[in-house]
């Protein structure tokens, strides 16, 4: 499922040949927020890195899958009560011979962190 325009929507882009910045705004209406969980939603971790696969393929116009995932830090909870706007960093992607792509992306809001994530996609 495409998470873009249901889980959330992007508000704007910068890109330059070395990096990416997206804001984006959550949906707290999404359905998956009833269910994970009820009363006290929050968003899932594997909904972030589809997320961030999702704006990766955005920037690079091409489609990727994640390959490997060597480091994913959930260091806040994305709450849709507290946070809905978010700011999807991708400060470093480093072409690889075989023709994946090694990537460090983080999702903060202001100060706060939520994610870090180094991964290799394909």
């Amino acid at each position: 499922m495409i998470l873009k325009d249901n889980l959330y929507t992007i508000t704007s882009q910068k890109q330059d040949e070395a990096s990416a910045v997206f804001q984006v705004q959550l949906h707290p209406e999404w359905p998956i927020y009833k269910a994970h969980f009820p009363g006290h939603p929050i968003t899932p971790g594997v909904c972030i890195v589809q997320m961030l696969q999702e704006l990766l393929q955005i920037h690079l116009h091409r489609k990727l899958d994640l390959w490997k995932a060597k480091n994913v830090k959930y260091v806040s909870i994305v709450s849709p009560e507290e946070v809905t706007e978010l700011t999807i960093t991708f400060s470093k992607t480093e072409p690889q011979p075989d023709g994946s792509l090694k990537v460090q992306a983080q999702v903060a809001n202001g100060e706060t962190l939520y994610t870090k994530l180094s991964a290799t996609f394909r």
